[in-house]
């Protein structure tokens, strides 16, 4: 059985497999000072989507997406509060937060009654994940682009966490999106487009909070496709995780996040160490280092790159946007 893969930057996959399609995270259009690689109107097919975390470059779409196609959609409960406001129907809404597995079943299967379904060809894996942390210092400082194989150690107070997500979210972006029309007239013309993006919330509909990371383990016959859309995570789930799997997405930007703190080291050493915890999986995809409305604009992962190709058997996808890849031919 075929299964494609699809990217359209930042965290955002088509998955087709099984006679399914599936979206991991939905954030296709996009800021006007980013390219966008895809038109959220443009989709017409999707059984199920599947969101990381509830923030503005990943949850935006997901109910235009599911009103339009009657898609089912597994996210945390903020997002899924977020989407139950947008009008999606209740019986497209499935609130999880780790630890749950997932029958994936095609419409036709769905359509018959429970007792009748037969076993389904698919399946997803549901695990707590975390939101990786910025780079030491305050936003409005951030470099525009920062290195995979950037150390960074100590810098931060001892309560640092996601609660310091959270509060420049609501403190800086959506502070700025509701600020009056003469003082959005100040901003750098770049700015300006990613704020509108931000106010037009009926169509852009995300939180300041994230929710609780999620990531996904997805089971695909004989084969098994892990999505993590943060650099970050508990070492126990990671470590533990089967079954293990034979692809990775990982997203690989900012100061990773290792059981709640920030990381000693690189991105590139947390990146190689979950890797390792994960078995050294054959591929892996890096994902969330291309454009950025705001600071840092890019990542550069060939150091990661590098140290993974030198110190296992993992070798490294790249992936060129709306381009389909099949896996595991």
């Amino acid at each position: 059985m075929q299964t494609s893969l699809e990217w359209f930057g930042a965290t955002t996959f088509r998955l087709k497999t099984h006679g399914l399609t599936i979206f991991l995270d939905t954030w296709l259009d996009r800021p006007a000072n980013i390219p966008s690689y895809g038109c959220i109107d443009q989709v017409e097919e999707c059984d199920y989507i599947f969101i990381s975390h509830a923030h503005f470059d990943h949850l935006p779409g997901a109910d235009r997406i599911a009103k339009k196609t009657g898609a089912i959609i597994y996210a945390n409960c903020e997002a899924i509060n977020v989407m139950r406001l947008a009008g999606v129907p209740e019986q497209q809404l499935f609130p999880v937060q780790g630890g749950e597995r997932v029958p994936l079943y095609t419409r036709d299967q769905r359509a018959l009654p429970e007792a009748e379904r037969p076993a389904p060809a698919c399946s997803v894996h549901i695990w707590p994940s975390l939101h990786c942390f910025g780079p030491p210092g305050e936003h409005r400082h951030f470099p525009d682009v920062i290195d995979t194989a950037t150390e960074y150690h100590g810098q931060a107070g001892p309560y640092a966490c996601t609660l310091d997500i959270t509060q420049g979210q609501r403190l800086g972006l959506f502070r700025a999106a509701n600020a009056p029309a003469e003082h959005l007239a100040n901003l750098p013309a770049e700015l300006r487009g990613f704020v509108d993006y931000i106010r037009d919330q009926e169509r852009n509909r995300c939180s300041p909070v994230d929710g609780g990371q999620l990531m996904f383990n997805f089971l695909l016959g004989q084969r098994t496709l892990l999505w993590m859309a943060h650099l970050g995570g508990y070492e126990g789930v990671l470590r533990d995780m089967r079954p293990q799997p034979d692809t990775v997405i990982m997203a690989c930007a900012g100061r990773a996040n290792f059981n709640g703190r920030p990381w000693n080291g690189s991105a590139a050493q947390f990146a190689t160490q979950v890797l390792k915890w994960l078995g050294e999986p054959p591929t892996v995809i890096w994902c969330l280092h291309d454009e950025s409305p705001i600071p840092p604009r890019r990542i550069e992962v060939q150091g990661a790159s590098d140290m993974v190709q030198r110190e296992m058997k993992t070798r490294v996808m790249t992936l060129n946007h709306v381009t389909p890849v099949s896996l595991w031919e």
